[in-house]
C-alpha cells in the first residue's frame, strides 16, 4: 500500500497528544506530581512564615462589645490571601506553562523541522515501511524497530523502541484505505 501526505500543524500537535496518552509517561501523573510539589511548598511556606501580631488595622476598629467579638474570631480575608498567595502565583505558572508553553514549543518544533514541511510518501507493505520525503530523507524500516503504533483523530503515530515515533497522516485516505492500513499494522504491531 503506497500514499501520499503532507503533515499539518494540527496533525503534529495530535500527534504529540496520542503519543503521550499511548506512552507510560502519564499527564494525570505529571499533574499529581506537581500539585504535591505545590502542597508541599505551601505547607513549608505556611510552617516557616512567622505568627501575626495584631495590626494596627485591628485595632482601629471601633464597634459595639458583640460585632467587635465576632470581628475577632475571624481572620480578615487578606490574612488569607497573604498566606495562600505564593500558592497561587505558583498554581497560575504553572498553568501558563502547561496551556501556553507547550502549545507553543510544540509550533516551534513543528516549523523549525524542514522534514514536516515536506511531502511524505510511504510504502507500506506486511513486511516493512519505506518513508520518502521532498525535504531529502528517505527510510526502509522491518516492523520489529518500531514497539507500538496508536491512532488519533486524523493521524497514526508508529512509535520506536527508542521512545520517539513517526507520523502517518489519514487525511488523504478513504475509508476503505484507511481500514486495509490498520489491518496491515495490526497484523505486524501491537496497539496501544
Amino acid at each position: 500500500m503506497e500514499f501520499s501526505y503532507k503533515v499539518t500543524e494540527s496533525e503534529f500537535r495530535e500527534a504529540w497528544r496520542v503519543e503521550r496518552k499511548a506512552s507510560s509517561r502519564s499527564s494525570l501523573k505529571t499533574a499529581a506530581f506537581w500539585m504535591l510539589i505545590m502542597f508541599g511548598l505551601l505547607l513549608l511556606y505556611l510552617v516557616i512564615q512567622p505568627p501575626r501580631a495584631p495590626g494596627a488595622a485591628d485595632q482601629r476598629r471601633v464597634a459595639p462589645s458583640s460585632i467587635a467579638k465576632a470581628a475577632n474570631s475571624s481572620k480578615p480575608p487578606s490574612d488569607y490571601l497573604e498566606r495562600v498567595g505564593p500558592f497561587l502565583v505558583l498554581a497560575g505558572v504553572w498553568i501558563l506553562v502547561v496551556t501556553g508553553l507547550v502549545p507553543m514549543r510544540l509550533r516551534y518544533l513543528y516549523r523549525r523541522d524542514p522534514r514536516m514541511q515536506g511531502q511524505f510518501t510511504v510504502n507500506i507493505t506486511r513486511n516493512s515501511i519505506s518513508t520518502e520525503n521532498t525535504a531529502g530523507t528517505t527510510s526502509t524500516s522491518a516492523w520489529n524497530v518500531y514497539d507500538y503504533w496508536c491512532e488519533g483523530k486524523g493521524v497514526i503515530v508508529l512509535m520506536f523502541n527508542s521512545g520517539t515515533y513517526s507520523v502517518l497522516s489519514l487525511a488523504g485516505l478513504s475509508e476503505p484505505q484507511r481500514g486495509d492500513l490498520r489491518g496491515i499494522l495490526s497484523a505486524a504491531l501491537p496497539k496501544r
